[in-house]
């Protein structure tokens, strides 16, 4: 099956989902106080919260987005990079760029207000895919420009502080780690 990885992860969302009781309508508080990622609980050592919020959502609408947008994301590197590499990507892009995140809701006072808070989802994955998809493509730049202006002007829109500045640090990350791994393919060097 060609797209193995995609459809065990989408299967995994929709499962999380309707055990923790988003489908209904919303993720119950305890659900995301329980499974969520968060800068207390990740530092504290509950690093399985990296992945158990990976796969849920805050509510029907972002489910159904995110379905959407991981289908995309996903099937693209599945089918640009194999399964085992699309999965590796995911979840090391997922993962770093969620580390990176807290560390800055850490280290940045201006972000103190979000390190109580705990979410959950797979955009940080996913724009790292994106990120991953556009430094290997001609018109890079033109490209991440783009990208960066939809987050602008959904920034001003509704910023959402936590998720937005998670999104631009996964978008880069992933152009970063394209970048590199083209360097290495191109020179047989790494980076």
């Amino acid at each position: 099956m060609r797209y193995r990885f995609t459809l065990l992860f989408l299967a995994a969302m929709v499962l999380a989902n309707t055990a923790a009781g988003t489908l209904d309508g919303e993720l119950p508080g305890e659900m995301l106080e329980v499974w969520g990622i968060g800068q207390e609980a990740v530092w504290s050592g509950d690093f399985v919260r990296l992945l158990t919020g990976t796969f849920l959502s805050h509510d029907v609408g972002m489910f159904f987005r995110q379905i959407v947008f991981a289908a995309l994301t996903l099937g693209y590197t599945e089918r640009v990079r194999g399964s085992l590499p699309a999965a590796m990507a995911f979840f090391a892009l997922e993962i770093g760029s969620t580390l990176v995140l807290l560390t800055a809701v850490w280290m940045l006072p201006s972000l103190s207000d979000v390190s109580a808070l705990n979410d959950v989802g797979m955009s940080m994955g996913g724009f790292g895919l994106v990120g991953l998809a556009i430094a290997g493509v001609r018109y890079r730049w033109f490209f991440l420009f783009a990208v960066l202006l939809a987050i602008s002007i959904k920034v001003a829109v509704d910023f959402e502080p936590l998720t937005d500045t998670g999104h631009v640090i996964a978008l880069l990350l992933g152009v970063l780690v394209g970048l590199l791994m083209q360097r290495k393919m191109t020179t047989g060097r790494p980076a």
